[in-house]
């Protein structure tokens, strides 16, 4: 593990940070479900020093709120309910080309297609990262059922988004910065939250240990022959980690992504 005081980073380069999770999962939940709210809480803070003095605090948030988690379901039954009753004069076409429009956005994107295989996801879940190539955790539930300390009544649930530089420019920067770093190029940036559910409830798994294999797609305009890849995860108090590509497949990297919330950028050697 490593910190931002670590690093030899021109101190022009630090800003004050918020926001990972805060603004994207904000704009981009706004943006699916028409309307509905998102709360979202700030997680990470990090006091940055080169040598002995402070350059800056970079921030970046890497949670939202239980409450935002349970209202999934609510969200998609809004969404559908809008879609669905625009008006009572509405043709049966009309009706029917808005389904369609709602089901284009919520596709899921938890399969990931590698090179001579095909990955889909064990677990349940939204995910809504349309920026990668499809984010699939492989592991069997049972087996991280254990690794939690978790009943088997209780199961997982995922959520993805993409953090762009539209929805969450300072977040985007607080990677560009471990990029430049690691002398590497910046590529795709995504959330990944992996909570519990009991008998439709969710709880935050924030702090839990367990590991999650987690495979995501490079996209084609990340991919380049020879190269090398990794991901890096920013964790509470600023620290990040730099996660190694576990698979020799160059259409794909594997890591282990941390459960509770995290946002993790694909990073290019």
């Amino acid at each position: 593990m490593r910190r931002f005081e670590d690093l030899s980073i021109n101190t022009e380069k630090i800003r004050s940070i918020a926001a990972i999770a805060g603004a994207a999962g904000m704009l981009t939940f706004m943006s699916i479900t028409a309307g509905a709210t998102e709360n979202a809480t700030a997680g990470v803070a990090a006091s940055v020093s080169l040598g002995s003095q402070i350059a800056g605090n970079v921030s970046a948030a890497t949670g939202v709120s239980e409450n935002s988690e349970n209202s999934d379901e609510a969200k998609e039954n809004q969404a559908d309910s809008i879609s669905s009753g625009e008006s009572q004069n509405a043709t049966a076409s009309e009706t029917q080309q808005t389904h369609k429009k709602v089901a284009f956005e919520y596709q899921q994107n938890s399969t990931v297609k590698g090179s001579g295989r095909v990955v889909e996801t064990t677990l349940e879940g939204h995910y809504y990262a349309s920026g990668v190539g499809g984010i699939a955790m492989t592991d069997q539930e049972w087996s991280l059922q254990k690794d939690a300390g978790m009943a088997m009544v209780e199961y997982f649930f995922v959520t993805t988004w993409d953090i762009t530089q539209d929805t969450a420019p300072l977040a985007v920067n607080t990677f560009r910065i471990v990029a430049e770093s690691e002398q590497a190029d910046l590529g795709p940036v995504v959330q990944i939250n992996i909570h519990k559910t009991l008998n439709g409830v969710m709880s935050s798994l924030n702090g839990n240990t367990a590991k999650f294999t987690t495979v995501i797609g490079i996209p084609e305009d990340f991919q380049e022959a020879d190269a090398r890849y990794a991901v890096v995860s920013v964790k509470a108090g600023g620290a990040f980690d730099i996660l190694p590509d576990l698979d020799e497949d160059d259409l794909t990297v594997t890591f282990k992504a941390n459960a509770g919330n995290g946002a993790y950028a694909i990073i290019r050697y």
